[in-house]
């Protein structure tokens, strides 16, 4: 049996760029049997609601589904809520609104790790997704992380599981399962990225999520929510000028790199592969701050 994810670790395209982005990501408490293929379906949900979901994701909220605790009655589990620092997303009030009948919206929220684990839309993420969870969990019950793992619906990119997202800090990972997860952990939990398949922070736009990505290959950078002001004159340049919080200024150059990729284990088994462009680091160098 063959699987996309491994196909796409083995090329070792880069993964910089890839973040789903949002304002806002929004987990709801429906058990992982009424997924299906399509988690936003009316197994589990009414018309109105999935037209609630809909309506969000274009006022910037993606939603997603996670597998509740067991231990848990129905009336004891919880909408969860992570969101970007700044404006509210207008998408995420009318969403919460929804469906406050049905489940109550956690009051703070925690330190996470979502993982993909939507073994009904393809086979990756139930094999290596479920394996990363399954690690998270491990580490998470001996006290050697705080982000408490959660198996999740859909998170974007079949060919990237294991997929995972820590929060708060809107890391995005691909292959987790092929990573040093206790060490990940570490160093998201000190507020530091790993670049190792690190996707981006899907709080940010796809550049600057390269932009970090390639800063912290170098050495250069590897804050994870340190916000990146960029600018690039004009658009489509292979050239863009970054300036951190510190002051620190670099010049980062960028090219496009030619894909072929399989975006899913069925198109994989079909030999159709799926072509694309992505923008990608090809270095940096340091600005004098005083000139």
């Amino acid at each position: 049996m063959s699987f996309c994810s491994r196909a796409d670790l083995a090329s070792g395209a880069p993964a910089a760029g890839t973040g789903v982005r949002a304002q806002a990501y929004v987990f709801l408490p429906v058990a992982k049997k009424l997924w299906r293929a399509q988690e936003m379906n009316t197994g589990w949900a009414s018309t109105e609601e999935l037209a609630a979901v809909a309506a969000a994701r274009r006022g910037g909220v993606v939603t997603r589904l996670y597998n509740p605790p067991k231990a848990r009655a129905p009336h004891d589990h919880t909408i969860l809520v992570h969101a970007a620092p700044g404006p509210v997303a207008p998408g995420l009030a009318p969403l919460l609104d929804a469906f406050r009948g049905r489940w109550r919206v956690e009051a703070e929220p925690r330190p996470r790790l979502a993982i993909c684990t939507h073994g009904t839309r393809d086979r990756c993420c139930a094999k290596w997704g479920f394996a990363a969870y399954s690690a998270a969990l491990k580490l998470f019950q001996a006290g050697r992380s705080p982000f408490e793992p959660l198996e999740c619906s859909h998170l974007g990119g079949d060919r990237f599981a294991a997929t995972g997202i820590f929060f708060p800090s809107g890391s995005m990972y691909a292959h987790l399962d092929s990573l040093d997860l206790a060490s990940l952990t570490e160093r998201e939990a000190a507020g530091r990225i790993d670049p190792a398949h690190y996707r981006g922070r899907v709080f940010e736009s796809p550049l600057a999520q390269v932009v970090r990505a390639g800063l912290a290959r170098d050495g250069l950078l590897d804050a994870a929510t340190a916000p990146l002001r960029l600018h690039r004159d004009p658009p489509d340049a292979s050239q863009v000028a970054v300036t951190t919080p510190e002051g620190r200024r670099f010049e980062v150059a960028l090219r496009q790199m030619e894909l072929s990729f399989f975006a899913s284990c069925e198109k994989l088994e079909g030999h159709k592969p799926a072509a694309g462009r992505r923008l990608v680091y090809a270095g940096a160098r340091a600005l004098d701050t005083a000139g």
